[in-house]
């Protein structure tokens, strides 16, 4: 039986990018979330937080989209 590591490659991809879209938005609401409640404020900075595990988030998954694609890479024919 061959194992198709093609189809393991892609699906460990999907699950990575799921990882690093939810860690940063899940923590960051869970540290705003606290701080809140440490503070007393009424929410100001799980909006803060949340914004900033957002932008995290969306750019780590640039950063996986760059390294797996050839669009950051140099032309090496030229």
């Amino acid at each position: 039986m061959k194992t198709d590591f093609k189809t393991l490659k892609y699906l460990s991809l999907i699950s990575q990018v799921g990882l690093i879209m939810a860690i940063p938005i899940f923590g960051s609401v869970f540290l705003g979330h606290w701080i809140d409640t440490k503070v007393g404020t009424n929410g100001i900075f799980l909006i803060v937080f949340i914004l900033m595990g957002i932008y995290v988030a969306f750019r780590n998954l640039f950063v996986i989209i760059l390294k797996k694609s050839d669009f950051g890479k140099k032309d090496k024919h030229r």
